[in-house]
């Protein structure tokens, strides 16, 4: 029985236990050779980025961000932050729509409803809007179309929370499928469901939607009884009565009513029509905000620069910027280091900040300093220890205090600016990989290592690095390498006996061992691998393990080679914690034994894609691509 059905099959025995016995769950999965993790005790996540934003009844204020959904008070500080370890279908938000006493949350994952609290999620395409139309839920999904929601009761009222499921797409006519699949908003006017996707303006005839003239794409819509605002790359747009026409202004995020009248968020701030043209809100923020949220004679407006609020009653002027929640510099984790107990976090875009218990979050901000980070090491010294930065401009060396002790790029002697990885050896020495090949760096020095490749892209890039027993491991796109720890001694590695490559071929040697001097290539071709995009390395004594971006892990132990499964293996995603080997997947975090084909995903966790772990003292840190949590 294959481990995903056992783990079926105990999730149904669980169910009919009664509620002592949940304890004994620990207990049942390790009879069935599974390994378990905790759930996640605390998430960090950034909430910088407001994407969606409503008003509420008593002044407080829900804010959907890049990092999860976050309820303000009055002045903006933080109450509570929900994300995907809460009950969120996703933990990026992309709507938020009021319908009665419910709200509606739009995430990447799907829908779910507030009340006060989080209930009934539902599990769809990424959701951008929704309305409600003749008694029933519409959603905007992008790459999914328009959705019905069909409730799992009787009828769906505007007050009580009940338990949905996504029912089929509408057909939808005209327009490149790939596009009018990508629906951005839903609005009723005069009647009829109108949508907004990247393939134009679509309303609701004869049960399908139909393509109506318009701007070539639409990214939001609000209706004003008949008439329909429009709003577009190219600006605003109105259809009342007629064929929609171009009002003027520029790129268009989301519309609102406010007072009778249209607000746009877009590139050009906050904008409204006065008579037909298109003008500034007198005192509303300047520059990009991509959400605006009208309720209770309140607005919020806000966008990568955080969240804007304007109190009922207030002057149109008194616009307040609330204060920014202490995290990471974005829920995007590429790179995580320990330094003791400080924990070191690399983004993938928004570059680096550490983390202390007794300290909170802090951002370096070191001039010079590329913010798309790939890796992270920690280099122990006497004085202090120094952080290892490859980032897509080359290598920063920062000390404890984050200021830059060394920089080196291609110029430096780098096979490649681009720098995909990093590793400490048990001697001490840094490898870094880079998108045309790894080198040894000391300091200031230098010194190419791997296999001489001929070609302007030589070995290409290397995603993962390891040894056993004084034998480097090289991951790359074109499969995995292994040979001496030895830098070149000439500057090309022509004619270096260090930079030799056995060619397969009768007289190679059997896959566990290299020729000595000389570099062996494992693919799929030689048979020891089932994708040749190797992206992490693991080794524990003379076994590596060496995981795939779309074949799984291969143990490797001598001429001895063993598929254990595991799915889409994320660049570092590797690790060892104790007896447990972790994988960070594109679909979840796994744990196994290492030996067997057995694997447990970890839930509740800010997203699905793990980008890596690291344990501090007692605490396992897991980085995603939506944020930060601690697993006991």
């Amino acid at each position: 029985m294959s481990s995903w059905r056992r783990l079926g099959v105990l999730h149904a025995v669980l169910a009919g236990m009664v509620t002592r016995a949940i304890v004994a769950i620990p207990a049942a999965l390790a009879a069935l050779g599974m390994t378990t993790l905790a759930q996640a005790r605390t998430v960090f996540t950034n909430t910088d980025e407001v994407r969606a934003c409503l008003p509420l009844a008593g002044g407080d204020t829900l804010v959907g961000t890049g990092g999860g959904l976050v309820r303000v008070d009055a002045d903006g500080l933080s109450r509570h932050v929900w994300t995907a370890s809460d009950g969120l279908p996703g933990t990026r938000i992309d709507a938020l729509v009021a319908d009665g006493d419910r709200v509606w949350v739009g995430t990447d994952a799907g829908v779910a409803q507030f009340t006060g609290d989080l209930t009934h999620g539902v599990a769809t395409k990424p959701v951008r809007d929704l309305v409600r139309w003749r008694g029933a839920i519409y959603l905007a999904t992008w790459d999914g179309g328009v959705v019905k929601l069909e409730s799992d009761a009787a009828a769906v009222h505007g007050g009580d929370a009940v338990a949905m499921h996504a029912g089929d797409a509408v057909a939808m006519h005209a327009g490149a499928t790939a596009l009018r699949v990508r629906v951005s908003a839903l609005a009723i006017a005069g009647g009829t469901l109108w949508a907004g996707t990247a393939a134009g303006l679509y309303r609701m005839q004869d049960g399908r939607l139909v393509r109506i003239d318009g701007p070539r794409e639409v990214t939001a819509l609000v209706a004003d009884h008949d008439r329909l605002w429009i709003g577009a790359p190219d600006g605003v747009w109105l259809a009342d009565g007629g064929a929609p026409k171009r009002l003027g202004g520029g790129e268009v995020r989301h519309l609102a009513l406010a007072g009778g009248a249209v607000i746009a968020a877009g590139i050009e701030g906050l904008v409204t029509i006065d008579h037909g043209r298109v003008v500034d809100v007198p005192g509303a923020p300047h520059g990009f905000v991509q959400a605006i949220g009208v309720a209770h004679g309140a607005v919020c407006t806000g966008g990568l620069d955080g969240l804007w609020l304007r109190a009922a009653g207030s002057r149109a002027t008194a616009w307040r910027h609330a204060t920014r929640a202490g995290g990471p510099p974005s829920s995007d984790i590429s790179a995580i280091a320990a330094d003791g107990p400080r924990l070191w976090v690399g983004s993938f875009d928004q570059g680096l900040a550490t983390y202390e218990p007794d300290h909170g979050w802090r951002r370096i901000a070191t001039p010079g300093l590329d913010a798309r980070i790939n890796a992270l090491v920690v280099e122990p010294r006497a004085a202090g220890a120094h952080v290892w930065i490859a980032t897509a401009e080359g290598i920063t060396v920062l000390d404890q205090a984050g200021a830059i002790v060394t920089r080196l790029g291609k110029n430096d002697g780098l096979p490649s600016r681009s720098v995909l990885s990093l590793a400490r050896l048990a001697d001490g020495r840094i490898v870094a990989g880079t998108s045309m090949g790894a080198a040894f760096v000391d300091g200031g020095a230098v010194h190419r290592v791997g296999p001489r490749i001929p070609g302007d892209q030589g070995l290409g890039n290397v995603w993962a690095i390891a040894e056993t027993s004084g034998t480097l491991w090289l991951g790359t796109t074109t499969g995995l390498y292994r040979g001496p720890a030895v830098g070149w001694t000439t500057k090309d590695g022509a004619d270096d006996p260090v930079a030799l490559l056995a060619q397969p071929g009768p007289t190679a040697e059997p896959p566990g061992a290299a020729p000595s001097g000389r570099w062996q290539r494992l693919s799929v071709a030689t048979g020891q691998l089932r994708d040749d995009w190797v992206t992490a390395l693991a080794a524990r004594g003379d076994v590596l393990w060496a995981g795939t971006y779309h074949g799984g892990i291969a143990r490797i132990d001598g001429d001895l080679v063993t598929q254990l499964g595991g799915g889409w293996i994320n660049p570092a995603g590797l690790t060892w914690d104790g007896d447990r080997l972790l994988a960070a997947t594109m679909d979840g975090l796994l744990t196994g034994d290492g030996q067997s084909v057995t694997w447990n995903t970890t839930r509740d966790l800010p997203g699905r894609d793990t980008t890596g772990t690291i344990r501090v003292g007692h605490t396992l840190w897991v980085a995603t691509r939506r944020g930060l949590a601690t697993i006991d």
